[in-house]
């Protein structure tokens, strides 16, 4: 609200302000807020002192409050460095006014359908953010996500790239849909010699020459949650899983790209917990479990939380809730739910599967068409009832996976 009351009154005040050397933006997909905070933790364990939207509030009226709140009456902000999470369709609005000295992309996936469309709109959208960040902006960009770095396709300076070489020693397929079967650039037949996960891995089009290039800022993610990089440098994650390798990997790269060693990065992040984590722990009893955030609309991050389940091999119940939609918007379109890999639940390992929300009638009409037998399903439309009906018809550890909305109606009921 104090920037937009300010951008009314003043439309050119952040083009007037005096800035700091180093000035970060964090967009694309997933990760933004994670990975600013990531990036903050850094920056100040190097001695700086650092502005930054810690809201999440990312759009222009965001980016305002964050450096008007940290300027001095005579217009230059008194930290040491400002750190910018900014929205993927509203990066170019705010370039035009604040130019990033560092512009970090983590990745370009399906997300938030009704808002964005196809992410091969956000990938425009991205491309026009990139030409008006200005020619001397430090791209730090994902070797491994076809979509991102075919934004530097007409640059031959000033980009770093991080990547995920291995992940515990194998590799995931895409699932219902393959958004890494063609190439970004030319639309021809793209090739693979592996994946991370969904479009994420080593890519080849021989039709045009797109390809993943060489990470300078390259790990490999270990069993127990060990992120290992080159010379021997490893760390613990606190944020589990792919998401989490490939927010720290990013943060690391960033470090890099503003002269901080390879090195006091990883050691600075190490075992670090994040404030506003996905992973948040559950119980029912003598049941344990987790409740696993994804985030809204967004299949790439729903599939990971499936993943996860689905890798601790352990005996359990997964409770998918689907209550609210969207947190910005108002919005019953549920198509979203066919891009998700619910197949990953036929695993021997899911004993029940509990089927939850408002819109439990079309997560049911999705798992008719998934590979999950039906025995396994069990359907509570009413919230009310969903603590009840897990005591008594499932068995084993509990994982639920919903959106932030639902967040805390989860915790109400497993707590």
């Amino acid at each position: 609200m104090p920037g937009k009351v300010v951008l009314k009154l003043f439309p050119g005040v952040l083009r007037c302000l005096k800035l700091p050397e180093i000035v970060i933006a964090v967009t694309g997909s997933n990760g933004k807020t994670s990975t600013a905070e990531l990036i903050v933790h850094v920056l100040k364990a190097s001695g700086k002192t650092v502005a930054w939207n810690f809201e999440g509030s990312n759009q222009t009226e965001g980016v305002a409050t964050l450096l008007l709140r940290s300027t001095s009456l005579g217009g230059k902000v008194l930290q040491d460095a400002v750190v910018m999470e900014c929205d993927e369709r509203y990066a170019k609005k705010i370039f035009e006014n604040v130019q990033p000295t560092v512009l970090l992309i983590t990745n370009l996936c399906r997300d938030q359908l009704t808002r964005n469309g196809h992410h091969e709109f956000i990938e425009d959208c991205l491309r026009a953010a990139v030409g008006t960040a200005g020619n001397d902006v430090q791209l730090v960009l994902n070797a491994d996500d076809p979509y991102v770095s075919s934004l530097a396709l007409d640059i031959k300076t000033n980009v770093l790239y991080f990547g995920i070489c291995s992940y515990a020693d194998k590799t995931q397929s895409t699932g219902v849909y393959d958004d890494g079967a063609f190439c970004p650039v030319c639309k021809a037949r793209m090739t693979y010699s592996h994946r991370i996960v969904g479009h994420f891995g080593s890519y080849n089009c021989d039709y045009c020459g797109l390809k993943r290039n060489e990470p300078d800022v390259e790990a490999s993610l270990q069993e127990d949650d060990a992120l290992v990089f080159g010379e021997g440098l490893s760390m613990q994650m606190k944020q589990p899983g792919i998401t989490g390798a490939y927010n720290f990997c990013s943060a690391v790269a960033v470090a890099k790209a503003v002269g901080i060693n390879i090195s006091g990065a990883v050691s600075a992040l190490d075992g670090y917990e994040l404030t506003g984590g996905r992973t948040v722990s559950l119980s029912l009893g003598e049941r344990r479990g987790q409740l696993l955030i994804s985030k809204h609309e967004n299949s790439l991050a729903y599939n990971n939380s499936l993943y996860r389940i689905v890798e601790q091999k352990k005996p359990c119940t997964v409770v998918v809730l689907v209550d609210s939609i969207s947190r910005k918007y108002y919005t019953s379109e549920t198509s979203w739910l066919w891009d998700i890999d619910f197949d990953l639940l036929a695993d021997d390992c899911v004993k029940n599967i509990v089927l939850a929300g408002r819109y439990e009638n079309e997560l049911a009409t999705r798992f008719v068409m998934s590979a999950v037998p039906e025995e396994k399903i069990g359907h509570v439309n009413d919230l009310s009832g969903l603590r009840r009906y897990i005591y008594e018809n499932t068995t084993g550890d509990i994982y639920a996976v919903t959106c932030f909305s639902d967040k805390a109606k989860i915790l109400d009921i497993l707590s």
